[in-house]
């Protein structure tokens, strides 16, 4: 098997490993989310590689390179910064407070209990992914790569490990305390404001997007893809000044082409959900996938399993720097229920649509086929959760891992 996939036919290679992202999307609906996809997929390709059945450079192999690896990121963040509107942050400031809090928590755990545990280096490479997605892993990933050597491969493998299992905990973790919460709120709600299906939280009702200056029929996904790299190459320039002027503290490329894509967006210079809209976001998501997820195939077993105690306790050191700020800030500042606090702040373990499940499950299981419940606790708790999930993930945890990235 592994002569074959070595000599064949790099479409042949593709399908190869199509078939395991798909087997674990398979497993994840079965199990119904419990099980990450991504999860299913690394564990089973690790094994095929320490079995002998893959070559450990199967998405090179594909054609996945580094270059194309670091277009797809930029693109990614690009498009980030499309889908974001601010009207949903800026009605929200609770919940982005909330978010921010939440990430500064993931820090303090993993940069004092983490660090005493497992190191500096350990705690620097985890505390963004621990609090975000795959543009932070991946940034930490660039940063484990200027470590160089087997320490720097080994931090590559953390980032990427981590990234796989943070979303396990929070599942055991947000349902009985969401469904908690939702339970309270009910028991103390007028009766006559349930039957009405509550008041909208603000920023729950999607505005009416409008289009951009050029006409919608002139955004082929060439003019969209020109655009988007153009916003990256900007990013790149500002980088490179900003490395000329202040060195290893810069801003990064990633940081900049999302705070500008984010802008002309709502200058209506750039549509919205761009890479959507071109047809791309599917694809570039899977490139950037693959290769950050390609680190975990460059090591042993015996190395594999000596990160499982570093991955477990970054993971339990960041939620347990959650559960603090968030129970003070909403004990003793925002005034609200701490446990729904806590499940707000868990939501960069989990992002969108994750987060947006785990909601409807709690929201259905409580309801109980009411509709007017159904459509009061939607109202209520579905925004809060998304918007809680997108300012985590998509803007702070990029923020974070500039920081992190600097103190290495």
């Amino acid at each position: 098997m592994l002569q074959f996939i070595e000599a064949a036919h790099p479409i042949f290679i593709l399908a190869v490993i199509m078939a395991y992202m798909a087997f674990g999307d398979f497993l994840t609906k079965k199990t119904r989310a419990f099980l990450p996809s991504v999860f299913i997929m690394v564990l089973l390709m690790a094994g095929s590689v320490w079995a002998g059945l893959i070559p450990a450079d199967i998405v090179r192999r594909v054609g996945f390179a580094p270059p194309l690896t670091a277009v797809a990121t930029v693109l990614l963040v690009a498009n980030m910064g499309t889908s974001l509107k601010l009207k949903d942050i800026t009605s929200n400031g609770r919940i982005v407070l909330l978010g921010l809090v939440s990430l500064a928590g993931v820090a303090l755990g993993c940069l004092t209990l983490g660090r005493w545990l497992f190191g500096w280096y350990h705690a620097v490479i985890a505390t963004p992914v621990v609090g975000g997605g795959i543009v932070a892993m991946l940034e930490m990933q660039s940063a484990a790569a200027d470590i160089g050597g087997e320490r720097g491969q080994l931090l590559a493998s953390l980032a990427a490990m981590i990234l796989a299992v943070q979303s396990l905990p929070a599942f055991l973790i947000i349902p009985p305390i969401l469904k908690r919460a939702m339970a309270k709120d009910l028991a103390a709600a007028d009766p006559e404001i349930i039957a009405a299906g509550g008041v909208e939280t603000p920023g729950a009702a999607e505005a009416e997007a409008k289009g951009t200056y050029l006409p919608d029929k002139y955004w082929s996904p060439a003019t969209i893809l020109c655009a988007l790299g153009l916003v990256g190459t900007i990013g790149w320039l500002v980088n490179r000044w900003m490395t000329g002027l202040v060195g290893h503290f810069a801003v990064s490329i990633q940081i900049v082409t999302l705070l500008l894509a984010i802008a002309l967006t709502e200058l209506r210079i750039l549509p919205r959900n761009a890479a959507v809209k071109a047809g791309i976001n599917g694809f570039v998501l899977l490139i950037v996938i693959f290769n950050a997820f390609s680190a975990v195939l460059a090591i042993d077993l015996p190395q594999f399993l000596s990160l499982l105690g570093p991955v477990a306790g970054m993971i339990a050191a960041g939620i347990l720097g959650i559960l603090v700020v968030t129970y003070l800030l909403a004990r003793f500042v925002l005034k609200m229920d701490p446990g729904f606090a806590f499940v707000l702040g868990l939501n960069c373990l989990l992002g969108f649509p994750i987060n947006l499940v785990l909601t409807q499950e709690s929201i259905g299981s409580l309801a109980n086929g009411n509709p007017e419940v159904e459509k009061y606790l939607t109202n209520k708790y579905v925004p809060p959760m998304l918007v809680a999930g997108f300012v985590t993930i998509t803007i702070g945890s990029v923020f974070l891992a500039g920081i992190m990235r600097s103190l290495l």
